[in-house]
């Protein structure tokens, strides 16, 4: 069982991480885009037009379902990793535990002698 030292709320920065590579992602698409297109006509720019499709990137595209594809298996991966972090831990315990017992049970069974 590993805990990396620098991630003691790993949840949060997880989250914190898949935030930063989504906007660096959105970032450069966007960047890519306005270097093909001129501003005012591009119509996920924001820029002048405002009209129809003037709005957020359409979620439906190539390139957000591979960030959610790539998403939900990291986040797997993680839920798994920490399920079993969690199984080893309680199977320490109780190995522990169960230890514990034993030698209590030694113990009362070399006093009654």
């Amino acid at each position: 069982m590993h805990i990396h030292p620098s991630s003691p709320n790993s949840s949060q920065s997880e989250d914190d991480a898949a935030t930063k590579i989504q906007a660096g992602f959105r970032g450069y698409r966007v960047r890519k885009q306005m270097r093909g297109q001129d501003s005012a006509t591009c119509p996920h720019s924001g820029g002048v037009g405002g009209g129809p499709g003037s709005g957020p990137v359409p979620s439906g595209t190539v390139e957000d379902k591979s960030a959610t594809k790539i998403q939900a298996n990291v986040r797997g991966f993680l839920v798994r990793k920490k399920q079993k972090m969690a199984t080893e831990a309680a199977t320490k315990i109780q190995a522990s535990f169960r230890g514990f017992k034993t030698r209590k049970e030694l113990k009362s069974i070399k006093k009654d002698k």
